[in-house]
Parts: structure tokens; C-alpha cells; sequence
């Protein structure tokens, strides 16, 4: 009951502040993209449990403080790979999935998201499907990117749900 209370006026702007930072850092922290994910989420009214998972955030980044990314070079033509998966019902409250996922060109990360899906799905393969048209639509958005760059490249989306790639396979009505 304790950890369900509202934080008070000056608790809860630091909180969003802290929020907000972490939110910001996950833009090139893959590492930290879903727990600021789950802060933001909090940001309307955050309690004393929200404010220790920002601790344990905070926690985890003065353990780990710096990611240095080294792009090689690399040939032109590589492949764009999005690599996506889908958690079903990971919030115990309202039920949403949490769709994440990557994207490479050639080895080179290029981008990732972690984002709760906007409906309540029935089963774990509409949430995957869901999940694989999230990584398709990302994918297709930085295809268009790479043609406007006059670096054309092609696009594959991966998976490992089953009922997902069934779905995706299936032509017609049928």
C-alpha cells in the first residue's frame, strides 16, 4: 500500500525530470530503451514505486556509463535486417503487449524501439503479428530513407513466432 502512493508536487517533478533524462538516453541505450519506456508511462501520476524503479535505473547507468559505438566500413548494398519480438500481455494491469525490436544494415545498429502496443490482443500470435507489422513498418520507413540517400538496399524481418510467420505467409482471403 505504501509503495502505491502518490508522490507529492516536488517528488513528482523530479521524478518526470528523471524520467525524461532516461527517456533521453535510451535513444542510443538499447540497453535502457524498455525500463524508460515503463517510467514514461508513469509520468502522469508516479508513486513510490515508480520512483525506486527510477532508482534501480539510475543504479544500473552509474554501473554501466558509457556505450561506445565503432561503425566499420562496409559495402554497399547491405541488407536491411529488422529483428522484432513481442512480449504478450507483459503489463499486468492493462494487459498490452510491449512490441521491441532492431534494425541493421549489414552490422551496423541502426535503430530500436520498445513500444506498448495500442490494443489488448486475444493470443500471443496477434501480438506477434502485430509486433512483426511494427518491425515491417519501421523497416519500410528506412528503405525509403536509404532510396532518398541513393543507397538502395532490400529489407528482411525476423522473427521466431511461428503463428506469426503462418500468417504472414497465407495469399488471398484464404
Amino acid at each position: 500500500e505504501e509503495d502505491e502512493e502518490e508522490l507529492g508536487e516536488a517528488e513528482a517533478r523530479q521524478f518526470r525530470a528523471g524520467a525524461a533524462r532516461a527517456n533521453y538516453m535510451a535513444l542510443d541505450r538499447p540497453d535502457c530503451s524498455f525500463a524508460a519506456k515503463e517510467l514514461c508511462r508513469r509520468m502522469a501520476a508516479p508513486t513510490r514505486r515508480d520512483l525506486a524503479e527510477l532508482r534501480r535505473v539510475a543504479q544500473y547507468l552509474l554501473g554501466e556509463p558509457r556505450v561506445v559505438y565503432h561503425f566499420g566500413w562496409q559495402a554497399d548494398g547491405e541488407i536491411i535486417r529488422a529483428f522484432v519480438d513481442t512480449d504478450f500481455a507483459g503489463c499486468s494491469e492493462t494487459r498490452r503487449s510491449t512490441s521491441g525490436g532492431c534494425m541493421l544494415r549489414g552490422s551496423h545498429l541502426v535503430k530500436h524501439w520498445s513500444t506498448t502496443q495500442k490494443t489488448v490482443t486475444m493470443s500471443s500470435g496477434e501480438a506477434e503479428l502485430a509486433g512483426v507489422v511494427k518491425g515491417a513498418g519501421e523497416g519500410l520507413g528506412f528503405l525509403g530513407l536509404c532510396d532518398d540517400l541513393e543507397a538502395p538496399s532490400t529489407l528482411q524481418v525476423h522473427t521466431d513466432s511461428a503463428a506469426a510467420i503462418g500468417i504472414c505467409k497465407r495469399s488471398g482471403i484464404g
